[in-house]
């Protein structure tokens, strides 16, 4: 539905996003629940007045709420969307097993519009309508960022990994770096190294320094020596989060947001 405001008084652009669910986001993802449920036949009977009790066990042993998941579907509904908490946790439950590509976007439609500060994301743009379960809630990124990233998230599973990994609900920033640096030792292995045995992105970037004409990049010829670009990426080794026992130690956010955004940039350079 199109929608510009004629005032001030409906435009939200400038509002915070939010972690909660107010009342205008309550009935839409109420309705997309029960609608995901219905399309996987967890409502039980033509009435769909049931639910499917293999279902609940499943939530009841996952969640371990002080009481049990109700039994009838209005009811359960409301329980769910009592608690900011437990709703995005349903709505992620969906997603990774019940939801089809066309109800992931839907979901996202419904938080991006409503402010929501988390996302949905694919698995990958290429899945097919057929297809359940490909969906996450993450992080929510500008936009432009997600769109200028899509060609090589689609393309690379250890990058797809490490936005993940990122911009995930619980992120594990170690993970982030790890899987960047094993991506950018494949990249460097396959275009420059590839008789190399064993891979290593330190040693891969001491070549380069040695011997920086090695490179070659979109717009290489801007940067002199080749290997300044490449240099960025020395101290990830020490953050990658399996040398935290010497000199090494965990990321911070703001490193492993570099870190990802970078290897994204080299990959899309190196084309």
């Amino acid at each position: 539905m199109k929608f510009k405001p004629v005032t001030e008084n409906y435009t939200f652009k400038s509002d915070e996003l939010t972690r909660e669910f107010p009342p205008h986001l309550v009935i839409p993802i109420s309705t997309w629940i029960h609608d995901v449920l219905r399309n996987a036949s967890i409502w039980t009977y033509e009435d769909y007045q049931a639910i499917s009790s293999e279902f609940l066990n499943n939530l009841d042993l996952l969640f371990r709420e002080k009481v049990p998941f109700p039994r009838d579907h209005r009811l359960f509904l409301k329980f769910v969307l009592n608690d900011s908490e437990r709703t995005i946790n349903v709505i992620q439950i969906c997603l990774q097993n019940y939801a089809r590509p066309s109800e992931a976007r839907k979901m996202e439609h419904i938080l991006s519009v409503g402010g929501s500060a988390y996302a949905v994301m694919l698995e990958s743009s290429k899945i097919q309508e057929y297809q359940s379960g490909i969906a996450d809630i993450v992080e929510r990124v500008p936009k432009i960022i997600t769109e200028t990233s899509r060609d090589v998230l689609d393309n690379n599973t250890l990058i797809q990994e490490a936005w993940h990994s990122c911009y995930s609900r619980n992120p594990d920033y170690e993970k982030t770096v790890s899987k960047c640096v094993d991506a950018l030792e494949g990249l460097f292995k396959n275009k420059y190294f590839s008789q190399d045995p064993k891979p290593s992105l330190g040693k891969f970037l001491n070549n380069f320094i040695a011997d920086p004409s090695k490179l070659s990049f979109l717009g290489d010829t801007l940067i002199n020596p080749k290997n300044t670009l490449t240099d960025l990426a020395r101290e990830f080794i020490s953050i990658r989060g399996h040398h935290t026992s010497g000199t090494g130690r965990a990321p911070t956010k703001e490193e492993a947001v570099f870190v990802l955004h970078y290897t994204i940039f080299i990959f899309q350079v190196s084309k």
